[in-house]
């Protein structure tokens, strides 16, 4: 009664539809991701400009200018940039030959050799770093130049003028003709 009959084909087990897939997600759009980055490896020769939104690691040489704005670049050991760059934050640990620009802050590692100006709130050059240029770490406000005539508001009322921030100038003296220096 139980026994199966040997000509009988094997009952078709039920076989249920595959389930639809979900519609893939759409890619993350990039000021999302704060690991995307682009690396320009040891191999690779670059002349002219480049531009981006994420983050940009140079091993190889770039002749011309970087400009990353919002993002990171670094200079890994083994770069060598002949460029002006802009970046929010810019670290060197290989060489640059330009001006660089942070939004936020420039780090010369123990490595890095940079000979150009910075730019940037914070600049960190660590023990070991070879920089030649200048630093200005201002933030944002508009640089008084040391020499140059002093504004009509500055003369006092004898016509004399009036020394700004401690610098140094001859000013005529109102009682003889010579000047005098003034601190």
């Amino acid at each position: 009664m139980w026994k199966k009959k040997e000509n009988e084909a094997p009952a078709p087990t039920p076989v249920s539809e595959p389930e639809p897939k979900p519609n893939p997600k759409p890619s993350r759009p990039a000021a999302a991701s704060r690991t995307e980055r682009a690396v320009i490896g040891p191999t690779v020769r670059i002349k002219g400009e480049i531009s981006g939104e994420e983050d940009l690691v140079v091993q190889g040489k770039i002749e011309g200018k970087i400009e990353v704005k919002g993002r990171g670049v670094t200079v890994g050991k083994a770069g060598k940039v002949s460029a002006n760059i802009h970046a929010r934050t810019i670290r060197v640990e290989g060489s640059v030959r330009g001006d660089l620009f942070g939004e936020q802050e420039i780090v010369i590692e123990a490595e890095g050799d940079v000979e150009g100006n910075l730019v940037a709130p914070s600049v960190r050059l660590e023990n070991g770093s070879r920089f030649k240029g200048s630093i200005d770490m201002e933030q944002s406000t508009p640089s008084i130049p040391a020499t140059g005539p002093i504004p009509q508001a500055q003369r006092q009322a004898d016509g004399s003028r009036v020394a700004e921030m401690g610098s140094k100038q001859t000013v005529p003296s109102p009682t003889s003709g010579s000047g005098q220096t003034r601190s």
